[in-house]
């Protein structure tokens, strides 16, 4: 647990680092955010919260919180870039009882037909694979949005592979 605040603290300074000035006549683009909170039916049910932000147009900061109804915590601390529609990156999963993992992702979002959007992601480490597709619909443009996903986690050791379909709601700011 110690690493999420050093994370956040991270990416507060790379967030703070967006308004100094590139020269004396530019500056560099606004910091963009985007928090929210998901419910999913995997296992016993799982609830997670997250923070993104966005210090620059193509690079990405972020950390999830999750927790699992009857077993325990995890803590997410990621960084991605995105090239067109598909982001690329790199992240630290910090298990329940288990030592914290890096793990790789890959997340491709689009829209589909006026406020309705996709996006799916694969997170890969040598404890699981979390494969999760979605749609998001824009209640309020550029503010509020309502999240449908399905998520599987396919596990590395013994345990059984949750599985479960999940909804939440996102603010950007």
């Amino acid at each position: 647990m110690k690493k999420l605040p050093l994370g956040l603290c991270t990416a507060l300074i790379c967030a703070g680092a967006s308004f100094l000035p590139m020269s004396t006549n530019a500056m560099l683009p606004l910091m963009q955010a985007d928090a929210g909170y998901n419910y999913n039916t995997a296992k016993d049910g799982l609830h997670s919260a997250h923070i993104e932000i966005a210090p620059w147009k193509k690079f990405v900061v972020g950390a999830e919180y999750r927790h699992w109804n009857n077993n325990g915590n995890e803590a997410d601390i990621y960084a991605k870039y995105r090239i067109g529609h598909v982001y690329v990156g790199l992240g630290n999963r910090n298990y329940i009882n288990d030592q914290s993992k890096v793990y790789g992702l890959i997340e491709g979002k689009t829209k589909l037909v006026g406020p309705l959007g996709a996006y799916a992601g694969v997170k890969l480490s040598e404890r699981e694979r979390e494969y999760k597709v979605g749609l998001q619909l824009d209640l309020i443009p550029s503010s509020f949005d309502l999240d449908f996903n399905y998520t599987y986690f396919d596990k590395k050791d013994n345990e059984k592979n949750p599985k479960g379909f999940g909804f939440g709601l996102n603010y950007s700011f």
